[in-house]
């Protein structure tokens, strides 16, 4: 995990410089319960140091798209974090069932 988030593992260019506000609400509907909550998110993932870890996830979620890798539709409390959702890294739309994204970044 910290390799990760210190960038230590492989990770093409493309993704190093990926502005994740940018990524994630492009992503999310133009609402202002969605876009608010992208950036309470965002705001504490950067908190933690946990920027590059996302970018990570992205540019893992491209791989495994691109080579036909299937990865389940969500587990255990990454399904309460709506940014995790726009990645791609699960397909729980947290908002949508009311969870709160604190069970996640505990």
């Amino acid at each position: 995990f910290d390799s990760v988030c210190q960038g230590e593992w492989f990770m093409p260019d493309e993704y190093k410089d990926i502005d994740l506000h940018k990524y994630c609400l492009d992503r999310c509907p133009d609402e202002t319960e969605e876009c608010a909550r992208v950036c309470t998110e965002l705001y504490e993932f950067e908190n933690r140091g946990m920027i590059n870890l996302l970018r990570y996830m992205i540019y893992l979620v491209d791989f495994m798209r691109e080579n036909d890798i299937v990865w389940g539709v969500g587990r255990g409390s990454s399904v309460a974090s709506y940014v995790l959702y726009l990645i791609g890294v699960h397909r729980i739309d947290s908002i949508q069932f009311d969870l709160d994204w604190r069970e996640f970044l505990r």
